[in-house]
């Protein structure tokens, strides 16, 4: 039952940002804390006060269980990023670095370590894999040998997934946005895919403008969105109804049900038992 493997992300300003945390710890616990993630929000402001500019929120990160659904999110490689962590170009003009073949750690028994085209690891340390990955790695020209005859893992920059993603983001929201506190969609599609799979549900208690159902709905999750909003289920109607422009929903796909009427009839009922 993905429902059961529950994460839960929140996004707070700064002013009551840490008694939300204290409050979270509470709840979920304080080691199933796993995140405070800063967030860029909005350029820089020339407000005439105080204090610093505030350019940012705080979003946490929590989860229910010790396994949670995790797909680890990676992030593309600037050109600066390519220059810094893959200084080095091959004949084919792919950019690469290298790594140690050995890790920290002897083994007196097995295969990391073994004698590697009549070297042994260094003191203290053992190949990273076993000898025959290490003959198969020279063969494929995935070793590079220094002049000394280190030899050091080729890792190319065109075979990396790209880097992991930290915990500062930026993700400008809405200049105009369609409703007060609505989210940049493309934040709201990083933590859908990272916490969820496919058919999971997603549960927004405050989904405002409907960002976040929207990016359910778009990466194959199921919903639920609540608001008491008038404004808010208008502005989430308009935002879930055009996805149809892009992306076919059928209509029983989703439902908007109003509970006012129900919640009225309960207050009624629990005022009349009480008397």
């Amino acid at each position: 039952m993905p429902f059961l493997k529950i994460s839960r992300t929140i996004v707070i300003d700064y002013k009551i940002g840490h008694y939300v945390k204290v409050m979270m710890d509470d709840v979920f616990g304080i080691g199933n804390f796993r995140n405070d993630i800063t967030r860029v929000k909005c350029n820089p402001k020339n407000f005439d006060r105080i204090g610093y500019g505030n350019i940012k929120d705080l979003i946490l990160f929590y989860t229910k269980t010790p396994n949670p659904i995790w797909n680890e999110p990676r992030e593309k490689y600037n050109e600066n990023d390519l220059i810094k962590l893959f200084p080095k170009i091959d004949k084919q003009g792919r950019r690469y670095t290298t790594v140690p073949i050995h890790a920290p750690g002897e083994t007196e028994n097995g295969k990391s370590n073994q004698p590697f085209k009549g070297i042994l690891p260094p003191k203290g340390r053992h190949w990273r894999v076993d000898v025959e990955t290490l003959i198969q790695w020279d063969k494929e020209g995935l070793i590079e040998w220094s002049s000394t005859g280190n030899p050091r893992k080729i890792i190319y920059a065109d075979e990396r997934e790209g880097k992991r993603v930290q915990d500062i983001w930026e993700f400008k929201d809405p200049q105009y946005p369609s409703y007060p506190t609505e989210k940049n969609s493309d934040l709201l599609d990083l933590i859908v895919k990272t916490s969820s799979n496919e058919n999971s549900i997603v549960l927004d208690c405050f989904c405002g403008s409907g960002t976040t159902l929207k990016s359910a709905q778009t990466n194959n999750r199921k919903w639920i969105g609540i608001d008491q909003s008038d404004h808010a289920i208008k502005a989430t109607k308009e935002k879930i109804e055009s996805i149809k422009g892009n992306l076919f929903i059928a209509k029983p796909d989703y439902e908007f049900i109003q509970l006012t009427d129900k919640i009225e009839n309960l207050k009624h009922s629990l005022n009349a038992i009480n008397q």
